[in-house]
């Protein structure tokens, strides 16, 4: 069993692979894999993990990158801000950098909080084998990421990206941008679309925004007479009428609100605890000890509490070594559940 974990975890890095392979085909990257249905594309969270588990795959990066500058207006930094500091991703100097190769003349205003380079010490390789050797580099490094305290070669477009389409449902968060602006109001929109009705303060909690902002934009959406609302309590729940939104937005398509910024920031830390390969190596009960510690601490409420139907279920029913092969089961299914219609 000692190998248990350092055997997943090759495992658990192709499927979130595909799982952002997936995500950034279906907003516009060429690239591979079944096709995203079922669920909303969250454009901050899937840019967050992949600033850090995309490190492992260069060309799934590289079409980030190109993303962003075909369709980087739409990236609410605002809320980039919001989520990073509200779930503690890790990628802050990788975003940074990316945030540096973004920016132009017209958007330089926009990201320029966030490009500024981090405080950082000896510079590391941006990329990595999938045994977890750096990736060598055989040009010149790229002055901007570079800059940033990471090496790379020279970033080059490939033409593997273009503007999203706004038909798919996955892709009403942009959409939604385009038509309203890069605001709250669209997040408002696809939470109602999506859960029917909703008070201020469980959507500001779930599309991390402050609840100022969705309370006033929604105090302003109610005089359009598209917004209804009625007091529940000490709540205001608000709906969209008439029911016609629904069918112009998303169709007859089954689609889920999920809080993608909590699930991946769960993933990630699954992700980070796996790549450490001293704690890997070490025997089954100080990897279990390891690893339920962190499965508590941060992965199981944040999993539960996404709007994913899936639960971890009881780990104090798996003492000691047991943990290991229960927890590695389970977060398989998770992985399932989140790709599955």
């Amino acid at each position: 069993m000692k190998a248990l974990l350092k055997d997943f975890r090759d495992t658990f890095r192709d499927s979130v692979i595909d799982l952002l392979w997936r995500q950034w085909t279906a907003i516009g990257v060429s690239g591979h894999g079944d096709q995203w249905r079922g669920s909303l594309v969250d454009p901050e969270a899937l840019l967050l993990l992949t600033c850090s588990a995309g490190r492992y795959d260069a060309r799934l990066f590289d079409g980030m990158m190109e993303w962003m500058a075909c369709n980087g207006q739409y990236i609410n930094v605002q809320r980039l801000k919001r989520i990073m500091a509200t779930e503690e991703f890790t990628g802050g100097r990788v975003l940074a950098a990316v945030a540096a190769s973004t920016r132009d003349s017209v958007s330089a205003a926009k990201w320029a909080t966030m490009a500024a380079p981090t405080q950082m010490g000896e510079k590391e390789p941006l990329f990595f084998l999938k045994n977890g050797n750096p990736m060598p580099t055989v040009k010149e490094f790229d002055p901007v990421f570079s800059s940033h305290g990471l090496l790379r070669d020279v970033y080059k477009a490939r033409g593997v990206s273009l503007a999203f389409r706004p038909e798919p449902a996955s892709n009403l968060i942009l959409r939604l941008r385009a038509l309203l602006g890069v605001n709250a109001r669209a997040e408002i929109i696809a939470y109602l679309l999506l859960n029917e009705q909703g008070s201020p303060g469980s959507l500001a909690r779930d599309a991390y925004y402050f609840p100022l902002t969705i309370s006033k934009a929604m105090t302003e959406m109610r005089d359009s007479g598209f917004l209804a609302s009625r007091v529940n309590g000490r709540r205001r729940d608000h709906r969209l009428v008439p029911e016609a939104w629904r069918d112009l937005f998303v169709g007859q398509e089954h689609v889920r609100w999920i809080v993608w910024p909590r699930i991946l920031r769960a993933i990630e830390v699954l992700w980070v605890f796996l790549r450490n390969d001293s704690l890997v190596a070490k025997e089954p009960l100080t990897q279990a000890s390891a690893l339920r510690r962190v499965l508590l601490k941060s992965v199981v409420d944040r999993a539960e509490t996404s709007g994913v139907e899936f639960s971890f279920g009881d780990l104090s029913a798996h003492p000691g070594e047991d943990l290991l092969p229960f927890a590695i089961e389970r977060t398989t299914a998770l992985l399932h559940a989140l790709t599955s219609r």
